[in-house]
């Protein structure tokens, strides 16, 4: 495929915007520079057009917020209707009370609800909720949860201040005796503990009800950080999944199908410390991303959309590891279907990098986009067609790997799988 428009937009990016783009995980020295697609043109259900006119099945998916499909018909009417109506108004939309309904109706912690528009800014401020209910400033923490100087003091690449670096402690999903040690070294001082549910892996049995447990007895809260997984394991969000209900829950993504607008929620006696918070924004009460999300929650209650997410998750779990067995490539899809994950397993040292390239290379030239060190993405759009030509590019693409892997290792795995 030919590439030649996005690279000159991308010479030009450069010279005009710090990193080329807006978000670190769309560079594309990320995927296959100059063999992948850069920029998109327009996008339709499962399918999306880059610049030079190429078309692709989409798993990338824009990171994550698009579940129904892109211009899915129902929340582009909605958008629509709306804007003939206004997009911010100095007073308040009654899209709000009507979005933050619909949410107490489904998430199962939700007894209020807070919009902002991003999901960084909805974890910090469930930092600054939790910070002011207890009166204490630690934040135990797994995971990643923004940009922000709450999250990145951990891991302080510049602009943070130091000050900030003790009052982020981590610990590791699914080791109780890590958080327990984290609480413990901070007794007194821990505001909340904070994680993502789930992750590329389930969390283990016991592991969810162990850190409520844990924080409960330490006097901390827990949020849990649904951005991913929201509306894609389950209507509620893993919350709802695995029966384990936090005190506060941010969502963001798949809230309105792409447009963007986040929400901090949870108990009521938690939230109501937001009012005397300052945590406002101009555009929380932006209506067109209301009307998305109230359409998109009406389309996730009146159709299997997370049904379809895990079935035809599955499918493609299925038939990309199959290809990777009948080639012999030490490649493997896992975690949950509606949002799986791929790895490169027992590659020599320096080739992982060269094959991940080579592989996303090889399926974008097959019409499939996929995100290296990322999650594959299932939209409701996303058909039984799509998968099994997605799977049939997958089984070419592994077998064009067989050139780039070390000869004896690709030589050993294929007899060992025989």
């Amino acid at each position: 495929m030919e590439h030649a428009k996005s690279l000159e937009i991308w010479r030009q990016a450069e010279a005009l915007i710090p990193g080329g783009s807006q978000t670190n995980s769309k560079r594309p020295g990320s995927y296959a520079f100059g063999a992948y697609p850069i920029y998109a043109a327009r996008a339709q259900g499962s399918h999306i057009w880059d610049v030079d006119g190429n078309e692709y099945i989409d798993y990338v998916l824009g990171l994550g917020p698009i579940s129904l499909g892109y211009a899915y018909p129902a929340v582009d009417a909605a958008i629509r209707e709306q804007l003939e109506r206004g997009i911010v108004y100095g007073l308040l939309s009654p899209l709000e009370v009507a979005v933050a309904q619909a949410l107490t109706e489904v998430v199962p912690c939700a007894e209020m609800v807070r919009f902002l528009k991003s999901g960084t800014e909805v974890t910090s401020a469930a930092a600054r909720i939790a910070r002011a209910v207890t009166g204490r400033e630690v934040i135990v923490s797994q995971g990643y949860h923004g940009w922000h100087d709450t999250w990145t003091a951990g891991h302080n690449d510049g602009g943070v201040p130091q000050a900030l670096e003790s009052l982020l402690v981590g610990f590791r999903y699914n080791d109780l005796p890590s958080l327990e040690r984290a609480l413990s070294s901070h007794s007194g001082r821990v505001a909340a503990v904070i994680l993502c549910p789930t992750q590329e892996t389930a969390p283990a049995p016991g592991f969810l009800e162990g850190v409520v447990a844990l924080a409960r007895r330490h006097g901390a809260l827990v949020i849990f950080d649904e951005i991913v997984s929201g509306f894609r394991m389950a209507l509620g969000g893993a919350q709802e999944r695995y029966g384990v209900v936090p005190d506060l829950a941010c969502f963001a993504k798949a809230i309105a199908n792409g447009m963007p607008l986040a929400a901090v929620c949870g108990r009521r006696d938690v939230m109501e410390a937001a009012e005397r918070l300052t945590i406002s924004v101009t555009y929380g009460g932006e209506a067109l991303s209301l009307a998305a999300a109230r359409a998109t929650l009406q389309e996730y209650r009146s159709h299997d959309v997370i049904g379809h997410l895990w079935r035809n998750g599955q499918a493609l779990m299925d038939g990309m590891n199959a290809a990777a067995r009948e080639a012999g490539v030490p490649f493997r899809v896992e975690g949950h279907p509606p949002m799986s994950s791929m790895a490169f397993t027992d590659l020599p040292a320096g080739q992982s990098t060269i094959v991940w390239q080579r592989f996303l290379a090889e399926m974008a030239s097959r019409g499939i986009l996929l995100r290296r060190g990322g999650l594959n993405f299932i939209t409701y759009s996303h058909s039984a067609a799509d998968i099994d030509r997605t799977v049939g590019a997958c089984r070419e693409s592994m077998r064009a790997l067989q050139v780039v892997l070390d000869p004896p290792l690709a030589t050993t795995l294929a007899s060992s799988r025989s």
